[in-house]
């Protein structure tokens, strides 16, 4: 499930060239007023706290981005019994979005010629194997749509409290004594070890640990300073904690990183969210192409069996719906 919504708005200057006296020959501009965003903060915040009210959730932090700018970043709610406020740098698990992030670290190595999305996965993962024969058809674009057949999600050693750097070794062994639910190809169908393995797949080709590759190449040139893969236990105070009955329970590390372990802050998810409205590129650093921004956007369910509910899905690469509003309008 998606639980952050990459939110856009455009801003439209016009610019008027007014004719004068030749003697006194200058440029005339007028610049409308830029939006304002009061009523769509004022109504962020009514929804948000509604939210938090009607889930019984602790906290919350969110972020607008508009024109290529951070317009709007604030935290809610309370990180401790006595009513702390979470702050800026406070991190939150981004679940599913991580998905989007893997995808990003894929297209960097299809935009460097080192994968091809339609390359059978075993081309880079040889020693990836299932009991039914076609695992060999699985594609790599297959991964990143949700329609490589695989069973599902291996949740054994998925959350714990101290991570367990063996669940992806261990999740390729349960797909080795796995066999295929659908034909590869042939159907949508929501799988978080697609992710798992499509992390795989960026190792083997970089030659770096998935977390260690997406840090370098992804959070660090977008200054995601405060995002992070739960290699160790947090610092205390560094998460946002599920408090219940007054008491701050352990923090849980996820351990599937490719497939929904990112933690990460509003701001910073506001500068992920910036690769999209900006064409790939933030801050004049190139961080995807713009026919990967294209191909990661396109409807990947046209030619495949969906199955819903619901049925707003319609899986890109990384994306459970490129008809979400907010990805339109990126």
């Amino acid at each position: 499930m998606r639980i952050v919504k990459i939110l856009s708005a455009t801003v439209v200057t016009a610019t008027v060239f007014g004719g004068v006296p030749a003697a006194q020959a200058s440029v005339v501009i007028n610049k409308k007023p830029a939006p304002s965003f009061d009523t769509t903060i004022k109504e962020g915040r009514k929804a948000v706290r509604s939210a938090l009210k009607q889930t019984s959730s602790t906290s919350a932090s969110i972020a607008v981005v508009a024109n290529g700018k951070t317009v709007w970043s604030q935290t809610f709610g309370r990180v401790n019994p006595a009513g702390r406020k979470p702050s800026p740098t406070t991190q939150f698990g981004v679940g599913s979005v991580s998905k989007v992030v893997t995808t990003m670290a894929v297209m960097q190595l299809v935009d460097q010629g080192k994968v091809s999305l339609d390359a059978p996965v075993t081309r880079y993962v040889p020693d990836f194997a299932m009991q039914s024969p076609q695992y060999k058809q699985i594609t790599v674009r297959m991964l990143l749509n949700h329609s490589a057949g695989l069973p599902g999600t291996d949740y054994a050693d998925a959350w714990s409290h101290e991570p367990i750097p063996s669940y992806v070794d261990r999740a390729l062994a349960g797909l080795r004594n796995s066999t295929l639910k659908t034909t590869p190809g042939a159907m949508n169908v929501y799988c978080n070890d697609c992710f798992t393995l499509a992390g795989v797949v960026v190792e083997r080709v970089s030659g770096m640990q998935f977390q260690d590759y997406v840090t370098a190449k992804i959070l660090k040139p977008l200054g995601m300073r405060h995002s992070r893969y739960q290699t160790s236990v947090p610092a205390l105070g560094t998460v946002a904690p599920i408090i219940q009955g007054g008491q701050v329970q352990p923090i849980e590390i996820t351990n599937l990183f490719a497939s929904g372990g990112l933690m990460s802050t509003s701001r910073d998810m506001a500068q992920l969210a910036k690769v999209f409205t900006n064409d790939g590129k933030v801050g004049g650093k190139r961080i995807l192409s713009s026919a990967a921004i294209q191909q990661m956007a396109a409807d990947e369910t046209a030619t495949t069996l969906r199955v819903g509910p619901p049925s707003f899905l319609r899986y890109g690469l990384g994306w459970d719906s490129v008809q979400d509003p907010a990805l339109k309008s990126a």
